[in-house]
């Protein structure tokens, strides 16, 4: 498995800044090649200006430096070093074979602020570097020649001003900084695209993805998941109206069946007859509750649980004399009131009643109990739920190997109880077999039926 990469804001932002940080040192590079007209000259290093300036004196109208070691330590290796410093109230100073014609040209060196002349030389003897600099003796111009030079590159580079490498160094952080944030707000309506495709639910049709503020590189993509999903929500109408109507069909042949059943006198083949349309009854009714939830055809009211139950209770008890199961019920004796739809909460009922029934086996003993303030618990001695399916039991159509059923009845169950707010959730009852418990947030019995 590949490692997880970064997101695309921030891969384009470093991608972006460090092509700016490539370019920047392709011109840093171009710059440092000397000009064609230069090549060959070797320019003279001026930090032996301010080295001359760091250790000026004063004698009178004479100007001298002492011998200080690193000033000896960098022209100890040219011979032809000179160097020559005068200012404004005519005081001089001279070292080194500095050149009569030097001498003569700059009489008045005082009054100088930059000097620079070369010469196509290899050790650039004839040139000549001078500079007006402030010292502890005063402002003074220094002239000199003969002494260290610079590599054409680093002395191309060092013609650089300093303010425009500051200059530059301000640009290079308003772009790193600003290219990210130009980068998501471009991307923003990527970014909200993104949070459209991960709320898309297969319950809630129409949705679709918003064009606007998006790279046109992207629209195409977009336009395509539209027609996507407009394709998908067709399909699942399709399917609704499919399962309505064949629930609704199903309804009137059922019932037929079933009164001729009771009709035929009893033993093992009628009670299996009855379990087997109980069955198809079962499946009926949930077909067109399925339907009645995604039409949103709920009618909340005051519930009392208990008087509920018992009624459906008695409802189910032919099939658990067909089944030759032990069927209880337990309720508190006070009355457990919800708000919530009396046909949608017996199906909840017979579902889970239903269940234990076809899974337990015969002779299955199956409690239902009401306890305070709004829990209903469903239990029985059958074999129970591994372990490893109670997260898929609740899936439409999910059906174990061998298990009998549609595979409807709990994922309904688990759609009711979440349209009432509540919880559901299946372990192990106190009898081995399998226990869910549903939760329901519980009413106050003198609130106004809404």
């Amino acid at each position: 498995m590949t490692a997880r990469q970064g997101s695309l804001i921030s891969r384009l932002s470093r991608r972006l800044i460090l092509l700016q940080l490539l370019a920047l040192m392709l011109v840093v590079a171009v710059a440092s090649i000397p000009e064609p007209g230069r090549r060959g000259v070797y320019q003279l290093d001026e930090d032996v200006l301010t080295g001359i300036a760091a250790n000026l004196m004063a004698d009178g109208n004479r100007l001298y430096v002492p011998e200080h070691p690193d000033l000896l330590a960098r022209i100890a290796n040219w011979p032809d070093f000179w160097f020559m410093v005068s200012d404004s109230s005519g005081r001089r100073g001279e070292y080194g074979p500095v050149p009569d014609e030097v001498r003569r040209f700059f009489q008045d060196a005082g009054s100088l602020v930059e000097v620079e002349i070369y010469h196509d030389s290899d050790r650039a003897t004839g040139s000549i570097i001078g500079s007006r600099m402030d010292t502890r003796v005063g402002t003074v111009t220094i002239l000199t020649g003969g002494g260290p030079t610079l590599s054409p590159v680093i002395g191309r580079l060092k013609e650089i001003d300093p303010w425009y490498l500051a200059v530059l160094a301000i640009v290079i952080t308003v772009l790193a900084l600003g290219i990210p944030w130009l980068v998501r707000r471009d991307l923003a309506g990527v970014a909200r695209v993104a949070d459209e495709a991960a709320r898309i639910d297969i319950d809630r049709p129409g949705t679709r993805l918003t064009e606007a503020n998006v790279p046109p590189e992207l629209q195409a993509m977009m336009r395509a998941m539209n027609a996507a999903l407009t394709r998908l929500d067709e399909g699942m109408e399709r399917r609704r109206r499919f399962l309505s109507t064949a629930a609704h069909e199903l309804r009137t042949p059922v019932t037929v069946l079933m009164m001729r059943v009771e009709l035929l006198p009893p033993g093992p083949e009628r009670r299996q007859l009855m379990l087997d349309v109980a069955r198809l009854s079962a499946l009926a009714g949930q077909l067109l509750d399925l339907d009645r939830l995604d039409h949103d055809q709920t009618a909340h009211q005051r519930l009392d649980l208990a008087g509920l139950l018992r009624e459906t209770m008695a409802e189910i008890a032919p099939l658990a004399v067909a089944a030759r199961a032990d069927l209880s019920l337990q309720l508190p004796p006070g009355p457990v009131t919800i708000m919530g739809d009396r046909q949608a909460m017996q199906r909840v009922v017979v579902n889970l009643v239903q269940n234990a029934l076809a899974h337990g086996g015969e002779g299955v003993s199956v409690l239902v109990e009401l306890l305070a303030p709004a829990v209903i618990r469903v239990s029985d001695t059958g074999p129970g739920i591994a372990e490893a399916n109670r997260a898929q039991i609740f899936e439409p159509f999910f059906r174990h190997s061998k298990a009998p059923g549609s595979g409807l009845g709990l994922h309904l169950v688990q759609e009711i109880v979440q349209r009432h707010a509540g919880t559901i959730t299946v372990g192990e009852g106190p009898g081995g077999g399998a226990e869910f418990v549903l939760r329901f947030p519980a009413s106050d019995p003198d609130a106004a039926t809404r």
